[in-house]
């Protein structure tokens, strides 16, 4: 049997999974509404809500890194190439750096904005050195748009390779991860 990551790794993953797909579906969702000029109490408690699971995001992934470096990474099974290791390794950083890139960006255009009520009229705190600016809020919104999109492309892929350990080469790799054996 192979090892697996420890519960505090396995259950902090899933927490992150779940929170980034209610992310993205209200971030599609407000920007939908706002696009189409609805701007009602709906609208903004989807907004509430994205800007503060966005934050939790950004805190829970910096645990996660904490974590990281000071566990080491479950033996991969030995029909594992060496070249799929390097692949999951980079699609896997690549998910760290949009896991801290993308909620920061969010950050810094709901400061420049500004707009840092979140739900049941909890603020968060402005990042530092962000100006009151509405035009680069939106400059910074786009950006976190893009890297958004991108946050999904590498986490489908993320996805689907999982998936394919799990239904098509069955090698024990998803249960790493999994809470069943």
């Amino acid at each position: 049997m192979l090892p697996r990551y420890s519960l505090t790794t396995r259950l902090i993953h899933w927490i992150t999974a779940v929170l980034i797909v209610a992310s993205l579906v209200l971030g599609f969702w407000m920007t939908d509404r706002s696009a189409a000029n609805l701007w009602d109490e709906l609208t903004n408690t989807l907004y509430s809500w994205h800007k503060l699971i966005g934050f939790l995001i950004l805190l829970i992934t910096g645990l996660r890194i904490l974590i990281k470096l000071r566990t080491t990474r479950p033996a991969y099974p030995s029909s594992v190439s060496q070249g799929q290791i390097q692949l999951a390794k980079s699609v896997q950083g690549a998910l760290y750096l949009l896991l801290v890139l993308v909620p920061l960006f969010g950050w810094a255009g709901v400061t420049a904005f500004p707009a840092l009520i979140t739900v049941g009229g909890y603020h968060l705190p402005a990042m530092p050195g962000i100006p009151k600016d509405q035009a680069l809020a939106k400059q910074i919104f786009e950006i976190h748009g893009y890297l958004a999109l991108a946050l999904l492309a590498v986490a489908l892929a993320h996805i689907g390779a999982g998936l394919s350990h799990l239904w098509l080469k069955k090698d024990g790799v998803f249960e790493r991860m999994w809470f069943k054996r």
